[in-house]
């Protein structure tokens, strides 16, 4: 496994099922365009780490059409395949990567920018679907249309800027413990109730 924590790297993590529906190439070619922007890509490093069943044909036949991919764009180097994680491997990647990527487009709420955001890690999502409640444009990461140059743009802004992933990281903690915690919730149902029995 590539150590994000034994690097000065910008490491870029991509986390959910691996499956074409979520468009994981897609990510290949968000480094792809993130590499002729920059013109080198000797800082940045993406690891693809989604759930994979060795039994689901699916998953073996996009696994390898991924690998290909990368060989063909030159990507090695720049690339790591982490198929199938534990709940501890996915917290120490959280807390050590630069952000996380989340592609789904139109997908419902969905936890993984949350607990992201939790660990202190920018989200840079689809503008679509549930990002839209999770995920402050500019603020906790970077909402993007569903294209490479899009993409593209948010991730160098890291790479360009040494402080962000800190700043827009405490902003995203922060906004989980207002917004998405606990506590949050049960005030927000308290609040509801109270003004429903008042009324």
């Amino acid at each position: 496994m590539y150590h994000a924590h034994n690097s000065m790297r910008k490491v870029i993590f991509w986390g959910n099922r691996c499956c074409q529906e979520l468009t994981m190439s897609f990510l290949c070619f968000d480094v792809g365009e993130l590499k002729e922007r920059n013109g080198h890509l000797d800082n940045v490093h993406l690891i693809m780490a989604g759930g994979y069943d060795d039994r689901v044909v699916e998953n073996r036949e996009h696994y390898e059409e991924l690998r290909d991919l990368v060989a063909k764009m030159n990507l090695a180097e720049q690339v790591t395949f982490l198929r199938s994680f534990s709940d501890a491997q996915k917290r120490t990647l959280l807390k050590y990567s630069t952000c996380l990527l989340y592609t789904p487009d139109r997908e419902h709420f969905g936890i993984v920018p949350i607990e992201a955001m939790y660990m202190r890690c920018p989200v840079i999502a689809v503008r679509s679907g549930g990002p839209l409640e999770t995920v402050a444009h500019e603020e906790t990461g970077y909402l993007c249309e569903p294209i490479a140059s899009s993409f593209s743009e948010a991730m160098r802004n890291f790479v360009l800027d040494k402080k962000l992933r800190k700043k827009l990281g405490d902003a995203g903690h922060q906004r989980v413990m207002d917004k998405f915690s606990f506590e949050s919730f049960t005030s927000q149902l308290n609040s509801i109730i109270t003004s429903l029995c008042a009324s």
